[in-house]
């Protein structure tokens, strides 16, 4: 095992009662028995490295069961560069500060899109995501606010897990891809602006989605490529409400490794 420097005081990932929690990163997970010996010495995953889709299935399905701690999946250790590292811990570190927040009160108005984006059709994990929390804190959030949950079955690739990494960027494209999928949101065929309707050369249709507020991933309208560029020399989006980021060691005390 490789332990990280000491995270500084006052780090919102802490441990519960008497002492702190040791926070691991797995690497090469295979199927959780090294995780199982993790859970015997205190210890906390915040981030599982694992490629074989069937050890992937069963990791997750564990984290579902409530037998392994909620954190992302990732599956290739060759995408675990340092950006992806330190997500990771800022995830763990926002998710730790919903999960130990009694009140609520400062951040309700910020969680609003995340009550209409699970009501209309998005699964937890996809607005956890949006977040950059875990799905166990989202869970926690809409909970608190009187959603009444959907049947939790998922089936195929669907999943409250990040497979690939957690993403700093695109975040809002990416959410309205899965509301697409999910017939949340229909894709149109024509420009709402001009009424501009085909495609390019290269088969690619010339509608595109256009965000004028990033927090609101499913509010779009559909412009052509014109029209689109010249919303945007006339205006600026409204960024997305950037997430706290920390370092990973600040987080992560453990990376443990299994054989690749």
């Amino acid at each position: 095992m490789l332990y990280l420097p000491s995270r500084p005081r006052g780090c919102a990932c802490r441990g519960r009662g008497v002492g702190r929690l040791v926070n691991e990163l797995s690497l090469f997970t295979g199927g959780g028995g090294g995780v199982w010996a993790s859970k015997l010495l205190g210890h906390r995953v915040v981030g599982y490295v694992e490629w074989e889709p069937y050890c992937q299935r069963i990791i997750a399905q564990r984290i579902e069961d409530g037998i392994f701690d909620d954190a992302p999946i990732i599956d290739d250790v060759r995408c675990l560069d340092k950006e992806t590292v330190d997500n990771i811990a800022s995830l763990c570190y926002e998710s730790d500060k919903i999960m130990e927040d009694k009140s609520m009160g400062a951040h309700r108005k910020e969680y609003d899109e995340a009550v209409r984006m699970y009501e209309v059709g998005l699964s937890i994990g996809d607005v956890a995501a949006f977040y950059g929390i875990t799905r166990q804190a989202m869970h926690k959030i809409l909970k608190r606010r009187g959603v009444e949950f959907r049947n939790n079955l998922r089936y195929g690739g669907e999943n409250h897990f990040y497979r690939g990494g957690v993403r700093a960027s695109g975040v809002a494209h990416d959410i309205l891809e899965s509301a697409i999928k999910k017939g949340v949101v229909v894709r149109k065929t024509h420009c709402e602006k001009c009424g501009c309707v085909g495609e390019f050369e290269d088969g690619r249709t010339k509608i595109q989605a256009h965000h004028s507020d990033y927090n609101k991933p499913i509010d779009v309208v559909w412009l052509c490529q014109k029209c689109h560029h010249e919303w945007h020399k006339e205006n600026k989006a409204v960024e997305r409400k950037q997430r706290v980021k920390v370092e990973a060691g600040d987080v992560i005390d453990v990376i443990s490794a299994g054989f690749p």
